[in-house]
């Protein structure tokens, strides 16, 4: 308000002086108004100079984003309430800014920490944070999942390193924008331990079931057979009936013995050493046309492992080599063990990348009509040890190899 009054004091000091000059009055009159307007206009200048300044200042300190600092009063009622309306605005955007920092410092820790791998897109849809979890699972499998998924979709995978994955890409809102986010969720003990049930009944209910019901078959196969004549054709289609049903009691007595396979009992052993001892059984599983390397290290490998079952392990995978590579004159499995790290590479036919996310799935094989009992048993027995492990084909070399890392 004052600068109100300086402004109107101004005017009428013009026109008094404007009116006794022309009234011819006094020069000491002249000059007392003339300095009473100069004065008044210096005053008023000043009245609208100090809220303009602050103003200045207000706009400076929004340019800066200091919060923290106030305006101070300029002592006139006019300006002392944008003042403290600015200062208001001012401690509100303080506390806004302090609650979204909290936030945020709350959401990365959060985040950080989640068992969920996590990576949060920039508006162009590049990720741009990732959590360790993320970083620790992404592969370049994994990562042409997650580029070929669409806005709120989720896909399980099973990848050849026998893990399973749910992938999901969704978004979230952001200064009025939609912003991509990616979510790795691990599946494997979940999805593994469903499947080890399902397969575990099923082999119990087949298993009771044709037992139950072969045993009586092949005592009654047996009496008629003692009562046929020996060499007779009934003899004989006796005989191929009791040979069929006792092939068919073996064959889920397969199944049975890796439902029934008993928990590992691990001891500290020198892996080189025991891998070394395995080399006459191994060359025989391998068979005469096909070379058999070992790459061992000179130095001790300590690892906790129950040998017993990582010989039938290691035996069932030069099987299943030795049948890929077949009849190839130029047949070669290497066993190499790097520290933890245990590979069996061959040069047989290989396995392409439809397969390669199932291979490790129950009852299936590449070898028809292979049951992929072998597998199963290698699965069972390296899951129980802890260990990861994966197989695969090279596509440039052709080269397949089975990974085991044990803890």
């Amino acid at each position: 308000m004052r600068y109100h009054v300086f402004i109107s004091l101004s005017v009428i000091m013009t026109a008094a002086l404007a009116a006794a000059a022309l009234l011819h009055l006094p020069a000491a009159v002249i000059v007392c108004l003339a300095v009473a307007d100069i004065l008044s206009i210096c005053l008023g200048y000043r009245s609208v100079a100090k809220p303009l300044s602050a103003i200045r200042s207000g706009i400076w300190l929004l340019r800066e984003q200091d919060f923290s600092s106030r305006l101070r009063p300029t002592g006139q009622p006019d300006a002392d309430m944008v003042v403290k309306m600015f200062n208001r605005m001012m401690a509100t955007m303080k506390e806004e800014r302090l609650k979204l920092t909290e936030q945020n410092l709350f959401l990365s820790r959060l985040i950080e920490v989640s068992p969920l791998g996590i990576a949060i897109c920039d508006f162009d849809g590049r990720v741009i944070q990732t959590n360790s979890v993320y970083r620790r699972l992404l592969s370049p499998a994994v990562e042409e999942v997650i580029k070929s998924l669409a806005d709120d979709e989720t896909r399980v995978v099973r990848m050849a390193s026998s893990q399973i994955y749910r992938c999901s890409r969704l978004w979230f809102m952001d200064s009025g924008f939609r912003r991509a986010f990616y979510i790795i969720e691990v599946l494997t003990d979940e999805i593994v331990s469903s499947e080890k049930k399902v397969f575990s009944s099923v082999v119990r209910i087949i298993g009771h079931e044709v037992n139950n019901t072969l045993a009586p078959v092949i005592s009654v196969l047996d009496s008629l057979s003692e009562i046929q004549p020996a060499g007779s054709t009934a003899a004989r289609a006796i005989d191929g009936c009791r040979e069929s049903c006792h092939n068919l009691i073996d064959f889920v007595r397969g199944y049975s013995g890796i439902v029934k396979l008993p928990e590992p009992k691990p001891m500290l052993v020198d892996a080189a050493l025991e891998i070394e001892r395995l080399k006459p059984v191994v060359r025989t599983v391998a068979g005469d046309g096909v070379a058999v390397d070992f790459i061992l290290p000179s130095d001790p490998v300590e690892l906790s492992l129950d040998m017993m079952q990582i010989e039938r392990a290691i035996i069932n995978i030069v099987k299943n080599a030795a049948e890929s590579i077949g009849d190839r004159p130029d047949g070669r499995i290497t066993l190499r063990l790097d520290g933890r790290v245990l590979t069996i590479t061959d040069n047989g036919r290989g396995i392409t990348p439809a397969q390669s996310g199932r291979i490790f799935t129950p009852f299936f094989s590449t070898k028809n009509p292979d049951r992929g009992l072998g597998l199963m048993l290698v699965v069972e027995i390296l899951r129980a040890h802890r260990a990861t492990f994966s197989l695969t084909t090279d596509q440039a070399t052709h080269l397949t190899t089975f990974r085991i890392e044990f803890q």
